[in-house]
């Protein structure tokens, strides 16, 4: 479990201005569906989507089974659309995050927005991620909201929807604050 989930409950549901960070339910795997099986949005995710309408709720009832265990899924959906799902966020015991957000929402500042509030609402300290060290745009995002490169891994992993061979990629960690 989240080491901040023994000082705080973690929330259901976490709002900002202009989205809704909720637990995702099985009326959401239409959209859901339409995101993962989309191989330019996971291009540069280890592991290709090969699936169905009923994997997608398939892996909705895993998060949904996987949240009392620290692994901890929401669907992002903007205020005015609560039912209509953009992206989705996981973040893990060890508070490994990972997610996507739909590209029509692209360039709207929506992924610094889950990513600050998911911060601040769970109180994460550590939070961490392994991308693909090609994709600045991703390296920037992260670097807006406090992470780092800590490291470089080369050759690290296949990305097949872009090459058969292993990918650096980069190790992003959150910043520690600085002690007084």
């Amino acid at each position: 479990m989240l080491e901040q989930s023994s000082r705080r409950q973690v929330p259901d549901k976490i709002s900002t201005a202009r989205l809704m960070l909720r637990r995702p339910v099985l009326s959401d795997a239409g959209s859901l569906y339409a995101m993962l099986a989309d191989p330019q949005l996971f291009r540069y995710s280890p592991l290709p989507f090969a699936g169905t309408l009923i994997d997608v709720k398939h892996i909705i009832v895993e998060w949904d089974e996987s949240w009392d265990k620290g692994l901890k899924t929401y669907v992002v959906v903007r205020q005015d659309a609560v039912d209509e799902p953009i992206g989705f966020v996981n973040v893990g015991p060890d508070e490994e995050l990972g997610g996507a957000l739909m590209q029509n929402v692209s360039g709207q500042g929506l992924s610094e927005e889950v990513m600050r509030a998911l911060i601040a609402e769970l109180g994460l300290t550590k939070a961490w991620t392994l991308i693909d060290a090609h994709v600045a745009p991703l390296i920037r995002l992260l670097e807006k909201v406090d992470f780092h490169v800590e490291r470089v891994l080369p050759r690290h992993r296949v990305h097949p929807h872009v090459s058969s061979e292993k990918r650096d990629c980069v190790l992003m960690r959150q910043k520690r604050p600085e002690r007084a």
